[in-house]
Formats: C-alpha cells, structure tokens, sequence
C-alpha cells in the first residue's frame, strides 16, 4: 500500500511534464485512498459461521461414505461380540431319540434288546475345550469393539477438520473475488476518466496504455479469483455430497 501511495504522490510532476492536470491527479489520489479503506475493512471473519460451520460436519458425518464404513465395522464388532456371548451354550449338545414298543408291528422283548425303557430318550454332551475357549473369544470380541470405535472416533476427528479447512479456503476464495471483483468496479471506472481525458489530449499515450494494461490484469486476475472459488467450493461439496445451497 506505501509503495502505490508514494507512485500516486510522484504523479504531479510527471503530470506537470505531461500537462496533466492537478486537478486530476489529486482526484486519483483520493479515488485510491477511497478504495483501499474500503478494501482494509474486507474480512474473512464477516462471512464466517460456526453454526453454520457445525451444521456442514453434522451433514458430512452423516453422508460421507468413508464414515459409513467405518460406522458398519464398529456395527460388525458388535455384532461379533454378542455371537460370542451367546455362545456360552455351544459346549454343552443336546440330543433325543424316540423308541417304540413295537417293531414292525410285532412286539419287542425288551430284556432281549437290552432296552428297559419306550418312548423319547434325552441326553446331554458337554465339550469343555469348548467352554474353556469362550472367554478369552469374548475378550478379543470387546477388543475389537473398542478398536472399531476408537478408528471411527479417529475419523470423526479427521473428517471435521478437513470440513473446517475446505471451508475456510472456500472463504478465503470467496472473499478474495469479491475484492477482485471490486478491483474490476475500480480500475473500470478510472479507465473510462483516463480514457476520456486521453481522448481530450489531457494525458499521454503512455497513461492511456498504462490504464489499459491495468484494466486487462485485473480482469485476469478476477477469472483467477473465479476459477479458485469455484474450484475450493466443489471441494468441499465432495466432503458433504450436497450442494452448499442445499445447506441452510
């Protein structure tokens, strides 16, 4: 800023060897001086939002697939564990079997056939290998439970701020065009006086052709700002799978 405030201030004495004007350049010194407080007032901070920030990681958690992920594996631990906890009863097997009195329909003699008993029959087989497996694949189940929820307890931590910092540079981008954009307003404008003076014969070709080229550049520079918001907006849409218009 001090080095285009000493350029404006050298201008009446070249001026004065271009027969410009006081006049005028005392009007761009002032146009500038406008233009720059304005521009020292422009901040990030105006546009920024917690709440709404907040709301942008509520509905990223919520649709990101790679969150999906690793909310299924932590459902699949569990899952797991109460498989093992159930499995308390798998040592022990249970079995029936049914005897008639008769057989192909004659009688039977029971005390030849060694049966003393007709009807159902029960038994009960206890495996304890088996049974003494259970705990410790309860234990490694719960172990797996808590590995699951610390992995997505870490990811939440990630997918926050990587929502936080594509929303900052989507801020940053934004607020940089509006400055580019007003840069275009400004330049525009004093292009149009120096033009008209040019035409006037009150300024050199050489003001002319500088006024030009500083209107080209700050139009490049506007496509640049247009090109970088854009593209930091998209980005945190991927974040979100939604549109930030979508998002009230």
């Amino acid at each position: 800023m001090t080095i285009h405030i000493i350029t404006l201030f050298l201008l009446p004495h070249r001026i004065q060897e271009q027969n410009m004007s006081l006049k005028f350049t005392y009007s761009l010194i002032l146009l500038f001086l406008i233009t720059q407080s304005a521009r020292s007032q422009e901040s990030i901070l105006n546009d920024l939002s917690y709440l709404y920030m907040e709301k942008l990681i509520a509905v990223a958690k919520e649709n990101y697939p790679r969150q999906k992920i690793f909310a299924q594996q932590v459902d699949l631990a569990k899952a797991r564990l109460q498989s093992e906890k159930s499995s308390w009863l798998d040592p022990f097997s249970f079995s029936y079997n049914y005897r008639s009195n008769t057989e192909n329909g004659n009688n039977v003699d029971f005390q030849t056939a060694g049966i003393l008993l007709s009807g159902y029959q029960f038994g009960v087989t206890l495996s304890p290998s088996i049974f003494l497996r259970n705990p410790s694949n309860i234990k490694a189940a719960r172990e797996d439970v808590k590995i699951a929820e610390s992995s997505r307890a870490e990811y939440d931590l990630t997918l926050e701020s990587e929502v936080k910092r594509r929303y900052l540079t989507y801020l940053q981008a934004f607020n940089v065009l509006k400055l580019r954009s007003k840069a275009v307003i400004d330049i525009e404008s004093t292009f149009k006086l120096i033009k008209s003076r040019y035409e006037r014969n009150e300024v050199t070709f050489e003001n002319y052709n500088s006024a030009s080229i500083a209107q080209l550049q700050a139009h490049e520079a506007k496509i640049v700002a247009e090109a970088a918001s854009a593209s930091s907006k998209i980005l945190l849409e991927e974040m979100l799978t939604k549109k930030l218009e979508e998002i009230k």
